[in-house]
């Protein structure tokens, strides 16, 4: 399951070796100021994931990679979503540094990595 890292200057997502090659991506490293807030994923968050563009999904069990989703509530999502996981929605101002909108990642704990994230925001 990737590693969420929060730094004072950036937030990082680090992938496993497995996530990878699924995701056909590296590891994440966003600038804080790009952050803008976290949020618990619902169950059915990859119903709003649109065109993989490049990764690998496997309907209603997994969909990790880059997508991408026309329209005024489109562009692109970094997803790491599992069926049998939580997850959190970390949405993202786009910029030099990152054209990603918003990161759905899976973790142990949605409501903690949330809160965490949210707290940080705050706290700078």
């Amino acid at each position: 399951m990737a590693q969420i890292v929060l730094t004072p200057t950036h937030l990082e997502l680090k992938l496993t070796k497995a996530e990878r090659i699924f995701a056909l991506h590296g590891d994440l490293a966003i600038p804080a100021a790009l952050v803008r807030g976290a949020e618990v994923g619902s169950a059915d968050v990859w119903k709003t994931l649109g065109l993989r563009i490049p990764g690998t999904g496997v309907p209603m069990f997994l969909y990790y990679g880059s997508f991408w989703r026309a329209g005024k509530s489109g562009g692109w999502t970094f997803s790491l979503w599992r069926a049998n996981h939580q997850s959190v929605v970390i949405n993202l101002a786009t910029g030099k540094a990152n054209r990603f909108k918003r990161l759905v990642v899976a973790v142990e704990d949605a409501q903690t990595w949330a809160d965490t994230i949210n707290d940080a925001l705050v706290s700078c």
